[in-house]
């Protein structure tokens, strides 16, 4: 620990940190003192106690504190971590909850997947409160759980080294199309890159596969209409808008009419759970999702898609009632 506490009676205060943060920020004092509704003279009195306790100017004083110092511009990298961890630590009161699990993912993993995965942890794993958080943009997922507003996240999230991760499937996610034009697409990619795509939210991870496989084809994507999510995006192509990319799972126990292309090379993602820590909470999520009986459930019902060769054409599985998986 530090002979010099960060707390002793000459330290900078977090106000001080946030008033040179927001002041660099916004681009003068002025403009800070607004943003904090005081006057610019107890901004700079303010700013003249903390260059007091770093003993340097962080503003050069021959500029009416328009300009950073070197110092204070390496100052200023240091003080923003500062601020921006105390904005997350204070975030906590919101999201923190004894005894409640968090768990992010998904839309579409969060209304076909986790439902059994809840029900098994209630009712044999003797937890009780769960928060189920669904996020579009997968950046955003793992941004949140890295930044510890979640217990854990399922989905197809990179490997992380500093994370705790279990790998217990595959996802494969398939075009639709309206059943009127099924026999408009031979299922190369060459040829669906030409039609009008529905795109799934504004930074979906399902645009960027799809903007991938359009750069692989060497033909740029056009997207007719963008939708929220995979199910208001299944709406659209319902009515014939245009075509999607979507999980198969978002199709199991549907009633849509709705026809899958047979991809001449199928897509598919790993699909992991991912923690910072191993907590009592994360580890009955582990005990319950590693049941090898519960994934070969999962598989027959078509929810989880299993291993097989990129050069082997999917497989299409019967669907079933995902009643069993409950008992």
């Amino acid at each position: 620990m530090s002979e010099n506490p960060i707390l002793s009676s000459t330290a900078i205060t977090l106000r001080q940190f946030d008033y040179f943060v927001h002041a660099v920020e916004l681009g003068s004092l002025s403009a800070a003192a607004r943003r904090f509704g005081i006057t610019p003279s107890a901004m700079s009195q303010q700013i003249d106690v903390l260059e007091t306790s770093l003993g340097r100017n962080v503003f050069d004083p021959q500029s009416r504190r328009s300009r950073l110092t070197d110092f204070g511009r390496a100052f200023f990298v240091q003080a923003s971590k500062v601020v921006e961890s105390a904005r997350q630590a204070m975030a906590m009161g919101e999201s923190f909850g004894d005894g409640v699990m968090t768990v992010g993912t998904t839309p579409t993993i969060a209304q076909k997947l986790l439902p059994p995965l809840v029900y098994r942890m209630r009712h044999e794993r003797n937890l009780d409160s769960v928060e189920v958080r669904a996020f579009t943009d997968l950046r955003e997922l793992d941004a949140t759980l890295e930044d510890g507003g979640l217990d854990l996240a399922v989905g197809p999230l990179g490997q992380a080294g500093s994370r705790l991760v279990h790998c217990f499937g595959e996802e494969e996610l398939v075009v639709v199309c309206h059943p009127s034009q099924r026999g408009s697409f031979d299922g190369s990619w060459k040829q669906l890159v030409e039609a009008p795509w529905i795109r799934c939210g504004a930074n979906s991870d399902l645009t960027d596969t799809l903007l991938r496989e359009g750069a692989r084809a060497g033909v740029p994507i056009r997207f007719a209409v963008r939708a929220p999510d995979v199910s208001t995006a299944l709406s659209m192509v319902e009515y014939g808008v245009g075509i999607a990319l979507v999980p198969r799972m978002a199709l199991h126990g549907s009633a849509r009419l709705l026809s899958v292309i047979r991809l001449s090379r199928p897509v598919r993602r790993e699909l992991a759970v991912h923690a910072r820590d191993k907590s009592p909470q994360v580890v009955k999520f582990l005990e319950v999702i590693s049941d090898p009986e519960l994934i070969r459930k999962f598989g027959v019902a078509g929810l989880l898609a299993t291993r097989t060769s990129d050069h082997q054409a999917p497989q299409h599985r019967p669907t079933m009632p995902i009643g069993p998986l409950l008992t």
